[in-house]
Order: C-alpha cells, then structure tokens, then sequence
C-alpha cells in the first residue's frame, strides 16, 4: 500500500517518537553506553574490581544444598568470633586505630580516606579531589602525593576510570569530559595533572615545600621533555609489535628505551653530585617533575619486567636506585604505591594491547611469577632454600593458574622484591589480610559468588571489570563457608584442609570459580599492602586447588584431609 503525504508524515513522526523512547530507556537502563566506560565500582567495599568484559549468560537457580556440611569442615569460626580474633591481634589493633584517625582526616595516607585535614578545620577545606576508584590512575597519583607532601586539606571523591564503569552524571555535570583527575578549588573545576599541579603550588605556596621553584623554570622545562621522549620510547618498546625476523627492530626500541634511562640517571646523579641529594631539583623534598617521573617509571618498571624481562632497579642505573629508594622512604608515596600484578592487570585497558619477547626464556619466569600463573608446589622457580632459580624456563612449567602457599621469597633477587620500606612479617601480613577481609566480610561474600553469576550487559576494555555482574545466591553459604576457612588460616597460620571428594564435580567447579573470581581481583594499594594481598590471593588459591586439584600440592591436601 502507498501511503499519502499526510500518512508518510505521520507514520515519520511515530517511528521519530519511538526512537526517541528507545534512546532515553537505554539511557536510563546502561547510562556508559551514551556516556563512555570506567572500571569497576567500589560499593563501599573492599576489593571489587578492576576488570571485566562479559557476555548475559544464563540464570542460576537461587538456592541449592549447602554441600560443604558433607566436606568435614566443622569447627570453622563464624564471622562474629573471626571478628573478635582479627582485632585482638596487634596488627589488628593498630589497623583499627588507623581507621578511627582516618575518619576524622588525620592519621596517615589511605586510600579510604575521605577527607585529609592536617589538623586544619573541616570547614577550611578548599579542594575536592576527584580520582580513580582503583587507586591506580597514574595522573591522579601524582597529584594525590602532592596534595599530601603540601599537606593542603582536602576531600576525595571517587570516579571510575573509563575502562572500569560508568561514571556518575552529577561528575559528568561537572567535567563533561569526565577526565581525571579533577579538582574542585572553591568552586571552580580544574583538570590535567600538570596545570592542576602549578596551581597547587601557586594557591598554596604557604603549605608544605615549593614544588616548582621559580629560580628553575629552564631546568624543569627540559626535565619534562626529557620526561616526556622516556615516556613516549617506552610506549614504542611496549606496545608495538615486533616483526618476524626482525628482531632487530625491537633491539633498537629496547635500545632507545634504555638510553634515556641513563640519561635520567645522569641527570639525577647531578644532583647527587652537587647537594648529596636523590631528587632532580635537589632539596629535602620531590619536586613536580619528581612527580611526573615517578608514577610513569613505576609503570614502566613493572612492565619491563613482566613482559621484557628487563629489570629497571637493581639494574645499571644506580641514580634510578637511589631515588626510587627516597621515595618509598615517604608515606605519601608508599600509600599509593601499586604491586606489580595490579599494573599488568591495569596497564593493557589504559594504554593499549601489549607484546612479550617469548623469545626471553626471563620472560617466561616473570609472567609465571608475577602472574601466578606457575606457582605450583614444587615450584619450578624455587630451589630447596626457597630461592628463586636462575635458568630457562620450558613452558611445559606454564601450567596452573595462580598464587600457592607457602609464600615465595619476595628479596632482592625476586622479580618483585618486598622493599625495606614495605616488609613486614608473615604474621603481619596475614594478619592484615584477614583483618581487610572480616572488616567487610558481607559485601566480600557477595562479591565473591558473582564468580558464578550473570555477567554485566555491558562490555568493557579492562578484563576483569564487570561492575553490573550479579551474584548467584545459590553459592552464598558455601562460599562464606570458603572464605571463613581462608581468614581462619591466615589469623592462625594453618594451611586449610578438607575432604572435597563427597562434593558433586559442578558444585567444586561453581564454588572454585567464586574463589577465583575474589582472588584475581585484590588490587594493591586500593584493598591493602602488597605483603598482605600476596598472603590472601595465596589462601585463596589453595581453596580452588583442593576444589579442583591440579597440582601436587593440592592433590596432597585433598588426601592428608581424608
């Protein structure tokens, strides 16, 4: 039927209402999808997430047997007296300390922190700092050290990055381009890292050091460009791809790369030389290009390592050593300083894909162990001293998926050494895990059994950032049966054991899955230490090996439990 000029125009304004109805339900519904992505959101919990793309998968039923009564794991504390044991410990007692300082704005650095007043008045408070929810976001880092080194009073709200989840409109009404970092100075917005940091050091030249002297504007002017060429070399080196036979292509960036390193550590090593002191401006304190450097060779670091097998520290430039000691020395760094295993997870979504030298048999052993994706006891990384060996690696070793117990050493010849800074010990460490962990148990429960749930409708960059997921609340009860088992080993030191052979297979599977979906997903510094999350995500997997066994360890456990 042809239809007349009134009915066309009709039928035209319709199909324009229609669509109209559809844009602003899917906008209501999935908001990122109009106003782009960020990472994962952090319900006023502990360890959500970083990462996650997945597809709507099918439901679950919500309510199932409780199989774990038939493991023989009787005994397990409940959380109340979990609770109880935690903050009876001394680590215990000081995090609980730290925490009531913490909400009134004084106390040391945390990432929780809402407010930071120095010991000025509340209502003196100028800034708001908008940052990162994953506490990873190097931009927001740098001015989250300078805000501290100043001590200039400020809030914090958290955002979420654009690989991680939605960010929320009243942000959006206010930085449109919902770039971060942001801050809100008497009412005025301001964002980029570096002009935020010269107003900073401009508005409050009476708080804490001058971070950019005036006397030496021409030397931070070729400071930053040398920053920047470091930057821009890395980049080069870590996220092109390299060409078949051609491997001398990716010599020379790794060549570049590591001449401007040297030429970094000349340029501290002259003010090493002439005022005996680690920073590139000199002084008592970094300086806003210590700052600009700091949180990209911090990265850098990391990734050379996982995906290179190139060590920065420890290395061949003793200036780089010398100053990377200076700041881990300071707490406003050390409180947002991040592990090696949270940057490779962070490092892919924010810069792009990136390319290990599998030809590097050192490549092979840093991703196996900063990774976790090889720690199987006997590890084929550990002598019987417990340290790490020093030879190729056959990739057959390249098996199983993560942490394991007993922890490996963490010293200077380590991938990732545990600096003098950030060491603690084991019982320390553990018992900070398990106080993180009852401090939050019921959100951390629920959390936990989206490992098995219905995956968010909306896909993002970072892999395991999946801030719509749903739990399965038919895993509930043996997952909070799990995850007390875990916090009990780490405020006793007992490696958990129980019979999981009368446990269907599915079910091991579904509860493994929940375990793992916790355990992959501890960020430092965001959930807590470095030390700490080694020790959990370690527990953790020692869980889903004796769900399902595919090591030697493991095997062993799920036989001496029966």
């Amino acid at each position: 039927m042809r239809l007349t000029s009134p009915r066309r125009r009709a039928l035209q304004l319709l199909i324009c209402l229609g669509a109209v109805l559809v844009s602003t339900f899917a906008y209501k519904a999935y908001p990122p999808l109009f106003r782009g992505l960020a990472g994962f959101g952090r319900p006023s919990t502990i360890l959500p997430s970083r990462v996650g793309y997945r597809a709507v998968r099918g439901g679950k039923s919500l309510r199932r047997e409780k199989v774990l009564a038939r493991a023989d794991v009787a005994g397990v504390p409940d959380w109340q007296s979990l609770i109880a044991e935690a903050e009876s410990t001394s680590t215990g007692q000081r995090l609980k300390q730290e925490y009531a300082e913490r909400e009134k704005g004084e106390g040391k650095p945390h990432t929780d922190a809402k407010i930071r007043l120095f010991g000025a008045k509340e209502s003196d408070v100028r800034i708001t700092l908008y940052r990162d929810r994953a506490a990873w976001c190097p931009y927001c880092q740098k001015v989250w050290i300078m805000l501290e080194e100043k001590k200039i009073p400020y809030r914090i709200n958290h955002i979420n990055m654009r690989s991680y989840g939605p960010k929320p409109d009243e942000f959006l009404d206010k930085v449109p381009s919902g770039l971060l970092p942001a801050i809100e100075l008497d009412g005025d917005l301001y964002t980029d890292s570096i002009s935020i940091m010269q107003l900073l050091d401009d508005e409050f030249k009476d708080y804490g050091p001058r971070m950019v002297p005036p006397d030496q504007s021409k030397r931070i002017e070729e400071l930053y460009q040398l920053e920047r060429r470091l930057f821009g070399e890395w980049c080069r080196y870590m996220f092109e791809p390299g060409m078949p036979n051609l491997g001398f292509l990716t010599d020379g960036r790794k060549s570049s790369f590591e001449k401007l390193l040297t030429r970094v550590d000349s340029e501290l090593k002259k003010s090493w030389d002439s005022k005996s002191n680690p920073w590139f401006l000199g002084g008592d304190s970094p300086s806003l290009i210590d700052l600009q450097f700091i949180t990209h060779v911090e990265r850098m670091e990391a990734s050379c390592v996982y995906w290179k097998g190139m060590r920065i520290r420890k290395s061949k430039w003793p200036n780089i050593d010398r100053w990377f000691d200076a700041f881990e020395a300071r707490e406003s760094y050390r409180a947002t300083k991040s592990d090696f295993y949270t940057h490779i997870m962070n490092i892919p979504p924010q810069y792009g894909g990136t390319y290990p030298d599998l030809d590097n048999p050192d490549v092979e052993e840093s991703i196996a162990f900063i990774g976790g994706k090889s720690w199987n006891l006997p590890s084929p990384y550990l002598d019987d001293m417990g340290n790490q060996r020093r030879q190729p690696i056959n990739r057959k070793n390249l098996q199983g998926e993560s942490w394991t117990l007993p922890i490996p050493n963490y010293d200077e010849g380590s991938w990732e050494p545990i600096t003098a800074p950030f060491k603690v010990t084991p019982e320390e460490a553990r018992h900070e895990a398990a106080y993180e962990m009852v401090s939050n148990y019921e959100n951390i429960v629920k959390f936990a059994c989206r490992g098995n749930g219905d995956r968010g409708q909306v896909i993002y960059t970072a892999p395991l950032a999946d801030p719509f997921a749903k739990a399965d609340p038919g895993c509930k009860d043996d997952t909070d049966m799990l995850l007390r088992m875990a916090v009990t080993g780490l405020l006793r030191d007992q490696v958990p054991k129980f019979d999981a052979s009368s446990i269907p297979e599915e079910r091991r599977g579904e509860l493994a899955k929940c375990v793992k979906y916790l355990r992959d997903r501890v960020g430092v510094p965001r959930d807590m230490s470095f030390p700490a999350a080694q020790h959990l995500r370690a527990y953790l997997h020692h869980l889903v090996e004796i769900l399902t066994p595919t090591t030697k360890t493991a095997q062993a456990s799920f036989a001496e439990a029966q």
